[in-house]
């Protein structure tokens, strides 16, 4: 997603997986109330990812060719950081997370301006174990940790699409 273009993933298919995700964990007892509760929040969190600079890394089935994940990477200051969202709950079970995050890691391995990956909050126990069993720490104090501070950052040969927005602003104001 860069500056001020569309973003690439504002698709139905990629809007249904971050529904079928919120709604799947947040729909508590399956009352109305939660069910729109839980649909509020997947609109607001797949409206944040459009707006947000990132890239999005998109899982398919390999049999119907249907979203089965999104992965959301943004990278500002020393930090990347991953979010996930999953359309069913056979999709979290098919190691995307696994998949996504290696990448991920990778990456910022081979950056040498990357010194942290941040996986974001657990949500639950069991995502704390999972991310702790591959030698995720999970920290309280994450800004002692993830250094947001300083510019996004964007995949090489890309701007962020403000074309030297503050060169010149002030002049601009006058024209």
């Amino acid at each position: 997603i860069y500056g001020d273009k569309p973003a690439p993933h504002s698709s139905l298919a990629h809007f249904r997986c971050v529904v079928e995700h919120e709604v799947r964990l947040l729909s508590g007892d399956g009352s109305p109330e939660y069910f729109f509760d839980a649909l509020s929040e997947a609109i607001s969190r797949y409206i944040g990812t459009t707006r947000m600079a990132g890239v999005i890394m998109e899982y398919r089935d390999i049999e119907s060719d249907k979203v089965i994940a999104i992965a959301h990477e943004v990278t500002k200051g020393t930090t990347v950081r991953g979010q996930w969202f999953y359309a069913t709950d056979d999709a979290s079970r098919k190691y995307v997370w696994f998949h996504s995050v290696h990448q991920l890691v990778a990456r910022a391995i081979d950056d040498d301006s990357i010194t942290c990956v941040d996986l974001g909050p657990s949500g639950s126990d069991a995502f704390s174990e999972l991310k702790a069993r591959y030698g995720f720490v999970s920290v309280t104090d994450w800004p002692q940790v993830a250094n947001y501070l300083g510019p996004f950052q964007y995949p090489e040969g890309v701007t962020d699409g403000k074309g030297g927005l503050k060169l010149g602003l002030f002049e601009r104001l006058f024209e």
